[in-house]
């Protein structure tokens, strides 16, 4: 991966738009430095690869603060280069208008295939993952490999083992491995407790033995067997019982049935005359309808008959009325007319004198409102005078009381400095309480200490002996883990080679087995592949034969063909043939000669299609069989090729597992071909013994891990105890400085104390008050009277205020009273004026209409007019009206005459219904059905007490009838003579016999059952058992290998693999930047990761790095950062790289050699980016890009 180009827009003090193409920039060289001074911005450019690339720095959190102050937006941009693939990646960001919720939206990114000229994804999050799968890198690893910063290997160079652990882990990103390990350790802790939890519930589980279900189970089946046979018994004496209880009752119904029968047939004989009645009734019922009619009729008539007398009656009085209303209506007519002419002129005259009324109104109105106005005006002028006597009082009032305020102001002048110094004094008094307050406090506090003090010197005695005691078993137990260490440091390397040898054991034993199964399946092959040919030969024989035969059959078919073709020829033509005559021409074939027209051919052209169709059955069934013969060959031969290929693979295996033979030294004989098994056990017996080695290594090493974790119980508690008395001899420490304190602040409050009291008793004696120890009492004083004064104070301006008030309402009241005595001169003129006017108009309407009151002689006139009026209209409609009536009248005369002869024509006929109905009913006379009618309620009555007589008859006798055949059915069994009681007795002491049984076989079952359960149960848990230890193995092995409760057995380990990894890389660059060191890890195994330098200058001598010089530390430490390069960039070639200061620290001589060490990096093609401010670094390498400050916090880049 290599970085072609960069482009930014406001990047922090980068602000503007800056671009550096590195192509034309760098030209032909590789080498480059980026200079400024500190803070400038050069790192700012390892910012925008970064952000441009995975949208995040290294040295921000959020992205979105790398935009430039007072800018509004920004951007960064990077072109780089990939397989020969160049790509472009961008990231930029704009601000919200002002007032917007949040300040920056989401920022966009996107990246662009630039030879397709193509977007490849866009979008924050998308972008950095195509990032990725393209170069390989992610963010971290892209740090590590790209921007190296010296300062971390320079101090993981120096650092001690248990430091450098820590540094390696944070470098190569190793932690993983820490927690893999104690994630190891608590899953084997965790199931191993499972187990033993598992175990423990396995041994609470109960369990009845063998023999004593045996035998339980017996006792319940001759329960069982004893129980039924006592039900069957039961059951029959229950019988017994229940016919006995059955006859018994039988026998009691029989009894209770005759005498209800006997008692019911009395009742029914008694009811006779009931039954008679109600029949009789019901005879009634049927004539009822007509003789309801008949009477109906009659009713009818005798009521036409009574109305139409009383009709004719009201029409002689009718003729009589109208006569006299005619004529009383004719005198009514000539008043009405004589009244009218009056009531139109004494209407006209009214109008005149309204006239004039509403005129006189109209000046008796404007007179009232004059009148009102000036009366008004005289109250409002006399009100005025009053409120006026009244304002002239309070202004003397207000005088009065002004004079009082100014005598206390000036006599107590004194207390107006109180407005400004009572809050200075109140503090002081606050202050002054709280001193008196704290002193006490500190008084306590003091007391309190002193104990603590003696209590706290107890405890640190205790725990310094208990911390003591602790130490010395520590001490005992730690060189007992120490020389079980010792003997277990070969373990590690001895234990690889035994697993190691186990493997390759497995691997020939899988291989042996795996061979001999493949030379039996290559001599199978070989057979069938021989045996196969021959089936091969046979079949191919047997297709030329069928071909042959099926040729001929072909070419036989073809010859009928033609000849049939021949045969329908010359059918077909026989009729033409008969005009032929010889030495003409054939009209077909032009011939002249015509040789069958006498001499005709014998043909059969059935015969002929016949044979065809035999012979191409007989071509058809050949060919099938051919078909089959050769799909059978095509069978074979796949079969042949399929054992050809199966016989090459296994070969192909064969020859693979003689090359593992061959990599793990077994030599293959001929005899030992033979003798494949016995080779085999020698290897599962050297497998054996291998197996016994390691579980003897895992014991040690499991009696090492028991010491480890006495010891480190014994350091945790040796901890807690150091702690304990470290935490004693602080508080103590801490106590005696609060003492100290405390002695100190007492000190200081007694000062303030006397210096408060002196400048309150200053205060206190210029208000004429003493400061003694009423001091709280006399500020109140103070207080009222700062409050007094200044109420008198505000009273006074309030007061001031009210005069200057009351002066302005003395004036506008003299105002008003002038302007009221003026308006009402002019009002009694006008009033005057009015008046006389009035007058003459109440003459003129005297004079036209001289009446009291014009409404009243208005409704006179109109109440006499209308009465007449209504008087004629009156006897008008009366007249009508009787007119009317004498109409109707007459009208229904006539109606009741006729509906008088049609009602007596049906009455006749009723009549005769109901005689002829009487006689159908059994009746002799009216009078006697009459009597035989009854009313509804009662013959309803009458009819529900007979019917419920007669239906109970029925069922008593039935009952009767039906009990005494039972009963004579039940005594013909005559199941038994016993009584009854005795019968019970057994039945009660059977059925008691047969619960305890039941009892006995109930628990009997439910033990049993919970027996059962449990086995069930006992045996789920073993097998649930076998299963969890055997996936426990598992674990028993991770641990034994890689797991520990603190994670450095896998870590360290892990971290050893990785320091290899990275002093290997790190050595092919020393060979290129001094071929003089060579690092190495420490052989020593209690310095695992221990850092050595060979010095192929002084004989290969080994030495510790710490010898080093500057420059030579610098070389050392580049050749790291290249390694971790290499390591985190995996298969990715890494051609740019970013060195990030480092170079500070070094003398000149160091320099140099850096320097020297530089140039030799710029020789391997990488184009090398070193970041410094070191001026001599500047003057080594020309090729420079300058970021040079402007002085306003922003700066530019400058490219020479």
């Amino acid at each position: 991966m290599k970085i072609l180009k960069i482009k930014s827009l406001n990047i922090n003090s980068l602000k503007g738009e800056f671009e550096v193409d590195f192509e034309k920039f760098l030209k032909d060289e590789s080498l480059f430095a980026i200079t400024g001074p500190t803070g400038a911005g050069k790192s700012t450019i390892l910012d925008v690869i970064t952000c441009a690339l995975y949208g995040r720095t290294a040295r921000l959190s959020n992205p979105n603060e790398l935009m430039s102050r007072h800018t509004k937006e920004c951007f960064c941009e990077v072109e780089f280069e990939i397989k020969d693939k160049v790509y472009r990646s961008s990231w930029s960001q704009k601000r919200k208008k002002e007032g917007s919720k949040d300040e920056f939206p989401t920022a966009k990114m996107e990246i662009v295939d630039l030879q397709k000229n193509g977007i490849l994804e866009s979008g924050i999050s998308k972008v950095p993952n195509v990032v990725e799968e393209l170069s390989g890198l992610d963010f971290d690893r892209f740090i590590q490999s790209m921007m190296l910063a010296q300062g971390s290997f320079d101090a993981f160079l120096k650092a001690k083992e248990n430091e450098r652990s820590s540094l390696l882990e944070k470098i190569t990103g190793t932690q993983i491995y820490k927690q893999i390990s104690q994630e190891i350790y608590q899953t084997y802790t965790r199931k191993n407790d499972e187990i033993k939890l598992d175990e423990n519930l396995l041994g609470n589980i109960e369990l009845l033995s063998n023999e004593v279900v045996a035998e339980k189970t017996l006792i319940l089946n001759n329960s069982k067997t004893q129980k039924l046979e006592l039900d069957t018994k039961g059951n029959e004496l229950k019988k017994v019982i229940n016919w006995l209880e059955n006859v018994q009752k039988l026998e009691a119904d029989n009894t209770k049935y005759i005498e209800e029968f006997e008692q019911i047939t009395l009742e029914k004989e008694n009811k006779k005359e009931d039954f008679v009645k109600l029949d009789l009734a019901n005879k009634a019922l049927n004539v009822q309808p007509i003789y309801q009619e008949k009477n109906y009729l009659t009713q009818i008539i005798n009521q036409d008959k009574e109305k139409l007398e009383k009709l004719q009656k009201e029409l002689e009085d009718l003729k009589q009325l109208l006569q006299s209303k005619t004529n009383e209506s004719l005198k009514t007519k000539d008043e009405l007319d004589k009244e009218k002419i009056s009531f139109e002129e004494n209407s006209k005259k009214l109008q005149e004198v309204r006239t004039l009324q509403t005129k006189i109104e109209s000046k008796l109105q404007n007179i009232k409102e004059l009148e009102n106005k000036i009366s008004s005006q005289n109250e409002q002028k006399i009100k005025l005078n009053e409120d006026l006597k009244v304002l002239k009082i309070n202004q003397e009032k207000i005088d009065n009381e002004l004079k009082t305020i100014n005598v206390y102001l000036i006599k107590n002048k004194n207390d107006e400095s109180l407005k400004e110094e009572i809050s200075l004094i109140s503090k002081n008094v606050n202050d002054y309480k709280d001193v008196l307050k704290l002193l006490k406090q500190i008084e306590e506090k003091l007391q309190n200490n002193s104990l603590d003090e003696k209590t706290l010197q107890d405890s640190f005695s205790k725990a310094k002996k208990e911390f003591d005691e602790i130490k010395v078993l520590f001490d005992a137990k730690d060189k007992e883990y120490k020389e079980l260490e010792l003997q277990t440091s070969s373990f590690n390397q001895k234990e690889v080679n035994n697993r190691d040898r186990l493997k390759s054991i497995d691997k020939l034993i899988t291989s042996i087995d795996e061979y001999k199964r493949l030379l039996e399946s290559i001599l199978k092959e070989e057979n069938i592949i021989f045996s196969s040919k021959d089936e091969s030969k046979t079949i191919k024989t047997n297709i030329e034969e069928k071909t042959k035969l099926i040729n001929e059959i072909q070419t036989h078919i073809q010859t009928l063909n033609d000849k049939r073709e021949a045969e329908l020829l010359i059918a077909k033509y026989e009729s033409d043939r008969v005009n032929l005559k010889e030495g003409e021409e054939c009209f077909l074939c032009g011939s002249k000669e015509h040789p069958f027209v006498d001499h005709k051919i014998s043909i059969n052209v059935d015969e002929t299609t016949s044979i065809i169709a035999q012979k191409k059955q007989i071509f058809d069934e050949e060919n099938r069989v051919l078909r089959t013969i050769e799909l059978n060959l095509s069978k074979l031969e796949t079969k042949i090729e399929s054992s050809i290929l199966e016989l090459n693979k296994l070969s192909k295996s064969k020859e693979d597992i003689e090359q593992v033979f061959s990599s793990l030294n077994f030599i293959l004989t001929d005899d030992s071909k033979t003798n494949l098994e016995e080779e085999k056990h020698l290897l599962e017996e050297e497998k054996h013994l291998l197996e016994e080695e390691l579980k003897n290594i895992i014991k040690t090493r499991d009696e090492k891990e028991k010491v480890l974790a006495q010891r480190d119980n014994l350091q945790k508690e040796l901890n807690t105890k150091q702690t304990l008395v470290s935490q004693n001899e602080q508080e103590l420490y801490k106590l005696k400085s609060s003492i100290e304190q405390s002695q100190n602040e007492q000190t200081q409050n007694i000062s303030k104390k006397q210096t408060l009291e002196e400048e309150l008793s200053k205060v206190y004696s210029k208000y004429e008050l003493i400061f003694d120890e009423k001091f709280e009492e006399n500020f109140r004083n103070l207080e009222v009277k700062k409050d007094s004064f200044i109420k008198n104070e505000t009273l006074k301006k309030e007061l001031d205020i009210k005069l200057q008030s009351l002066i302005v309402q003395l004036k506008e009241f003299d105002t008003k009273i002038i302007s009221i005595e003026s308006s009402l001169k002019t009002d009694i003129e006008q009033l005057s004026k009015i008046s006389n006017e009035t007058k003459y108009l109440q003459i003129q309407s005297k004079a036209i209409l001289d009446v009291s009151d014009l409404n009243i002689f208005e409704k006179e006139i109109t109440s006499k007019f209308n009465t007449i009026n209504e008087k004629y209209n009156s006897l008008l409609k009366e007249l009508v009206n009787l007119n009317s009536k004498n109409e109707s009248v007459n009208t229904q005369i006539n109606e009741l005459n006729q509906k008088q002869i049609s009602d007596n024509t049906k009455l006749e006929e009723t009549k005769q219904k109901f005689n002829k109905a009487l006689v159908e009913n059994s009746f002799t006379s009216k009078e006697e059905f009459e009597k035989a009618l009854l009313p509804k309620e009662l013959r309803e009555e009458l009819s529900f007490v007979c019917k419920a007589l007669e239906e109970k008859y029925t069922q008593i006798q039935t009952l009767k009838i039906d009990t005494a055949k039972k009963l004579s059915e039940q005594k013909e069994l005559n199941l038994t003579d016993k009584e009854l009681q005795t019968l019970n007795d057994q039945l009660k002491e059977l059925q008691t016999t047969i619960d305890e049984l039941q009892k006995s076989i109930g628990s009997l079952e439910k033990e049993l059952e919970i027996n059962a359960i449990n086995n069930k149960k006992h045996e789920d848990k073993i097998k649930e058992l076998e299963k969890k230890k055997e996936a426990f193995k598992v674990w028993i092995k991770l641990n034994e290998m890689i797991g520990s409760a603190s994670g450095d057995k896998f870590a360290k380990f892990a971290q050893g693999i990785t320091l290899d990894q990275l002093i290997y890389l790190a050595n092919k660059h020393l060979q290129i930047l001094s071929p003089r060191y060579e690092l190495q890890r420490s052989s020593d195994s209690s310095k695992l990761l221990e850092i050595e330098i060979i010095d192929g200058f002084q004989g290969d001598v080994v030495r510790p790095v710490s010898t080093l010089s500057g420059g030579e530390s610098f070389i050392v430490s580049l050749s790291l950062a290249l390694g971790l390069s290499a390591l985190a960039s995996q298969k990715i070639s890494i051609d740019s790289l970013f060195l990030d200061e480092g170079f500070g620290t070094l003398d000149s001589d160091s320099l140099e050699l850096a320097l020297n060490a530089l140039n030799q990096l710029q020789s391997s093609g990488k184009m090398v980016g070193v970041i410094s401010h070191v001026e001599a670094l500047k003057e080594r390498i020309p090729l420079q890009i300058r970021v040079m400050p402007k002085g306003d916090g922003t700066s530019i880049l400058d490219l020479n």
